[in-house]
């Protein structure tokens, strides 16, 4: 149409349906919503209204997406493969080639811009939340390897694209401008795009491969986290250096004050307001609904500004998400309430919608023309190249150097608007090449039984509350530091990450702190094993340490620390927790998963701390008068394990300790039997000890079957303050028989699982004990 037309000349030729401009392209007017589906005219589809549409092909996705996944799942492929795979099967590969009518659902011609406008909406969202997990003062706690490994990747990047630029600029200078600009140009992105390292990436493939706080986990996010920081800085300076000298230094003048305008801004007044959420929200209060609705309003405003000034429409919420305080519980909730959202809505839309522009047969026919892919993949075969040799040049392992190439080279939903990348199949080979449960593999003896007695005993105490380190830290005060076999107590704080990518495992030793906001968290776990370093306590070393990562991976941060220090016994809490009364209050699944996850790979003895003790405050770590302590032993590494404990609390003067061995009629037992005979020459030790004490005592219970072993030990628990037993009895079945098939908790075995139910009410402790399992593989411990 014509611009000089008169008014009333346009609306004469104007047909019905009228024009509208949408993100710069015209499309026919059609009505969002429908008539219905029987009131569909003649030569219509419902298809057509584009909300209608997007309700089809947000069923289609997700009904494609979820059947793939269902069946890949079990070959450890992620869920963007089965996106990819849905956008393949809904674009012009499959239902535009086979079936008829097909553009209705995926226009070729209109696309669909609700579609578009999720994508983007959710592009925007997954920005802002990349912004809010990163903690850029990591940068200065990364060791000498990961800088190495960042500087050699950055300089790389940087090398790659300026190198295709002037060739570019050399060899194309009889083309058209317009053509060696737009050509030049798409090169340049794609040499960019598969030469650059991507944080948001590589912490994603690390926490689906649930290595995220494992040794090669750790180098691989603070590599990625440099890149990602010194690629972020260089590509803005040179897009104002850009706009200075190729548009117009007015111009360009112009675009960088009101981006720098924009990003004072950003870190000025945006900080504040976020810190004033926090503080008008008292501490273990939930946020006000008001506060996220106004970030939320200003995350949108903050694209809508950073577009209008010459950036790109996700650098402001980017920024934006930068200065929300990492971990703080402003985070905690914003990534709790969108996150879900948007990996789980908006992003597989977007990876549906690119992927579903690809047509697998044009593209294999096409493809010795297709001269942007050839020069993507040399310039990403030598980014493989070049992150390996640095990797090795680090004395890191063969394989680990290989697994760590696959993983700082992996791409995914940030690379997926610039060119589909098949690498989300680097899974199975990093699986292949790298498990952390390698490193944790003990060929060397790490339990109390082998502990000489005039050796330094080192333990782990896990906590996850205040409770749990006040229970650790009475059954502490039992094991009886001298100045010939001192104590040494690793305390760790178990925080979970919500907010944040990147785990932090923080040595307070070292005067490494956590921000204030988060600080008031770990505090009274803190307190409590500081208490227990005390001027009467000079034989005991106490060292503390917090853990912020995901529940899931926690138990990478446990054994790691109790790998590294030479620990003998990890004591970790139970899941479940009872209240003064005797009633249970709480039950977590998923520490109760932790707990499995910690005795599967756990390179040294562990200890489940059952807690019914009923004491709260500090006050409670006091010691009573007397403590008297019971050892169950039926036979087997465990067993003895604990009573080898239970005699290192018998050095103690309040403590008084009973010895219970059940024990079965004497008809098939195999005296042959290597545990038996480490049985029996453990307890004549033991006797012997016992009788040359006043606080020591051996009793023999001879029992049938587990119902006269369940009846004797509901009837002695209430004469007791702590027991200690074993998880797996080897040496008499018999004892159990019937006890083991109605087991529910398989992490704690049958004696474990008895005291830990409901019948038993007495406000004890139990201490579930496993020895160290001596063996190359860890994975069927429970099994």
């Amino acid at each position: 149409m014509k611009r000089d037309k008169p008014r009333k000349e346009l609306r004469k030729r104007t047909p019905k349906n009228n024009i509208m401009n949408v993100s710069g392209d015209c499309f026919d007017y059609v009505k969002v919503f429908s008539n219905g589906i029987w009131n569909v005219k003649h030569g219509e589809s419902i298809l057509q209204h584009s909300l209608v549409r997007f309700h089809v092909q947000l069923i289609a996705t997700f009904l494609l997406v979820n059947s793939f996944h269902f069946l890949l799942k079990r070959f450890h492929f992620t869920r963007f493969t089965s996106e990819i795979l849905a956008g393949i099967v809904m674009g012009k590969t499959v239902l535009g080639t086979y079936i008829t009518n097909s553009d209705r659902l995926f226009p070729t011609v209109v696309p669909n811009q609700v579609f578009n406008s999720f994508a983007k909406i959710g592009y925007i969202m997954f920005s802002f939340l990349t912004g809010v997990r990163m903690e850029p003062s990591l940068i200065w706690k990364t060791g000498r390897k990961a800088t190495i490994l960042a500087l050699l990747l950055i300089m790389f990047h940087q090398l790659a694209t300026l190198t295709f630029e002037i060739k570019y600029n050399i060899d194309e200078d009889k083309l058209t401008p317009g053509f060696k600009v737009a050509k030049g140009a798409f090169t340049i992105l794609s040499i960019s795009s598969v030469t650059v390292t991507d944080f948001v990436m590589v912490s994603s493939i690390l926490m689906q491969l649930k290595i995220i706080n494992s040794q090669l986990g750790h180098l691989a996010l603070a590599s990625s986290l440099l890149c990602k920081l010194a690629n972020f800085t260089i590509g803005t300076l040179a897009g104002f250096l850009n706009n200075f000298l190729y548009l117009s230094p007015f111009m360009g003048v112009r675009i960088i004050i009101y981006s720098l305008a924009f990003i004072v801004f950003n870190v000025v007044v945006l900080r504040k307001m976020i810190l004033v959420f926090i503080r008008r929200t008292p501490e273990g209060q939930p946020m006000k609904q008001l506060y996220t609705t106004i970030t939320i309003v200003t995350l949108f405003l903050s694209s809508l500004t950073g577009d209008l000034v010459g950036l790109h429409y996700g650098f402001g919420p980017l920024v934006f998400g930068l200065v929300v305080p990492a971990r703080s519980p402003f985070a905690e909730v914003l990534v709790a309430k969108f996150d879900t959202m948007v990996s789980g809505i908006f992003l597989p839309l977007m990876a549906v919608l690119c992927s579903s522009k690809l047509d697998l047969f044009q593209f294999i026919q096409r493809f010795k023309d297709a001269i942007f892919l050839k020069v993507s993949l040399i310039g990403y075969m030598m980014k493989l190249l070049v992150t390996f040799v640095g990797a090795f040049s680090c004395k890191i392992p063969l394989r680990h150097a290989i697994a760590l190439t696959v993983i700082l080279n992996a791409k995914g939903i940030t690379e997926i608007a610039q060119f589909l990348s098949f690498s989300d199949i680097k899974p199975l080979l990093i699986k292949k090449l790298y498990n952390p449960a390698y490193q944790y593999i003990g060929y060397q003896n790490k339990s109390i039984e082998k502990a000489p007695d005039d050796a330094e005993l080192q333990i782990l105490a896990c906590a996850h509350r205040q409770e749990d380190a006040i229970a650790a830290i009475k059954l502490l005060e039992y094991s009886t530091p001298t100045k010939q076999s001192p104590l040494s107590v690793y305390g760790l704080c178990l925080e979970e990450l919500v907010s944040c990518a990147s785990p932090l495992l923080i040595n307070h030793q070292l005067g490494q702190t956590m921000s204030s906001h988060k600080e008031s968290r770990s505090q009274p776990i803190i307190d409590v094993f500081k208490c227990f370093k005390s001027p009467q306590n000079k034989f005991v070393r106490v060292n503390l340490f917090t853990a912020v990562s995901p529940l899931k991976q926690m138990h990478e941060d446990i054994c790691w620390l109790s790998f590294e220090k030479g620990c003998s016994l990890i004591i970790i809490p139970f899941h479940k927790k009872w209240n003064s009364k005797g009633k249970m209050v709480s039950s977590n699944t998923d520490i109760r998963q932790l707990n499995i996850n910690v005795l599967e790979r756990a390179p040294c003895s562990v200890g489940i701390l059952i807690d019914r003790s009923r004491t709260q405050g500090l006050s409670s770590l006091f010691l009573p008068s007397k403590c008297r302590v019971a050892a169950l032993f039926f036979g087997g590494p465990d067993d003895r394990e604990a009573v080898a404990y239970a005699l290192r609390m018998a050095e103690n003067l309040v403590v008084h300790l009973t010895v219970i061995h059940f024990i079965t009629p004497a008809t098939d037992i195999d005296y042959g039997n290597w545990d038996h005979m480490l049985d029996s020459e453990f307890l004549r030790n033991f006797r012997l000890e016992v009788s040359q004490s006043t606080c020591m005592n051996y009793i023999e219970k001879t029992v049938r079957d587990g119902a006269d072993t369940s009846s004797i030990i509901k009837s002695m628990v209430g004469g007791y303050d702590l027991i200690l037993v074993g998880r797996r009895h080897q040496t008499e079945p018999q004892a159990l028989s019937g006890l083991s098939e109605w087991t529910d908790l398989q992490e704690l075995g049958p004696i474990g699982d008895l005291l830990a139910s409901e019948d038993i009410t007495s406000a004890i402790s139990v201490l579930v004990v496993q020895q160290q399992i001596m063996k190359a593989s860890h994975s069927s411990t429970l099994n």
